[in-house]
């Protein structure tokens, strides 16, 4: 009789339950964990049908709202504040570039625009909700997610490696990490990597970034006449939000010293097993679904805020 159950114990499935498991208890950094579910999911893929991706989007989001506990408000407030120029900068001139490429390179329009709005402010996040107010087809998100989703990877490994070659202070990466990376997801990942000085930098600009998909989704779903205003408010953010609030006004300074020093370590596992699970989801034919010329603005435009967000940081935040 064939087997069923959705996570059947087969050496495939042990591997990513002891990954799991490693990811758990601090022994599988979250760069390695995500190295370690793009290979499981581009070999074993196909041997269980759990919604891994979404378990792994709940995770980031409940990791993120922890993290928000050892965060007061008036220090998120001042690194946003610090940042606000240049993140507005980022996400404008990305949007400009990327749907002049768009049309250069002869894309779908709704393609070109999903890509744009990813690379501009967080990744999937951004792509579904402009793609909800836009009502994109789904083979253009499927397309936009997996370029957003190699790219994330990529980065993770690429900018804690930059960083310490170029020897960035540890605010200078937060804030690099969190202009140059799609995805909250790797945004939080490689600054766990680089230092927890650095992770806290990059959350908060990364969130206040974030928040600009209301406009963008709203502005979206005007231009493109589709009846109503619609989009998707990322409530995480809020949570988020309400958990700093309480960090900063119902916690003395020794009870939220000592609070983080259990949230801290258990939102970075959190963050870690969220990316393993993301990891699992690139499979060889979402790789293969991938024009050429779609994944070209990707790169181009993924590059072009990398390296300009990165001098921008080098020579005006010390």
């Amino acid at each position: 009789m064939q087997n069923t159950k959705l996570f059947p114990f087969t050496p495939a499935n042990v591997l990513l339950l002891v990954l799991s498991l490693a990811c758990i208890f601090s022994l599988l950094p979250a760069s390695y964990a995500l190295a370690a579910g793009l290979v499981w999911g581009w070999f074993f893929a196909d041997q269980q049908a759990l919604p891994l991706s979404s378990w792994a989007s709940l995770l980031l989001k409940i990791a993120i709202v922890l993290l928000g506990f050892s965060l007061p408000l008036t220090e998120l407030w001042g690194t946003a504040k610090d940042s606000f120029v240049l993140t507005v900068s980022v996400i404008g001139s990305t949007l400009l570039v990327g749907l002049l490429l768009a049309r250069l390179f002869k894309l779908d329009q709704q393609q070109g625009l999903l890509i744009s709005s990813g690379t501009a402010i967080c990744g999937g996040s951004a792509i579904a909700a402009v793609g909800s107010s836009i009502k994109a087809n789904s083979h253009n998100m499927v397309i936009s997610l997996a370029i957003v989703f190699i790219l994330n990877a990529v980065a993770l490994f690429v900018f804690p490696a930059i960083g310490h070659w170029l020897d960035l202070t540890q605010s200078q990466f937060g804030l690099w990490a969190a202009l140059g990376i799609h995805d909250t997801s790797s945004v939080v990942g490689a600054a766990a990597v680089y230092g927890e000085e650095a992770l806290d930098v990059a959350t908060t600009t990364k969130l206040s970034r974030a928040l600009w998909i209301i406009p963008l989704a709203i502005i979206a779903s005007v231009s493109q006449h589709s009846g109503k205003i619609k989009f998707s408010l990322p409530l995480f953010i809020v949570f988020f939000l309400l958990a700093s609030s309480v960090s900063s006004f119902l916690m003395s300074p020794e009870l939220m010293a000592q609070v983080g020093t259990y949230i801290k370590p258990a939102s970075k596992n959190l963050f870690a097993l969220s990316l393993l699970w993301m990891g699992t989801s690139l499979n060889r034919a979402a790789i293969k679904a991938i024009p050429i010329r779609s994944m070209l603005l990707g790169i181009i435009l993924w590059l072009a805020v990398s390296i300009s967000s990165l001098y921008v940081v080098m020579q005006w935040y010390p």
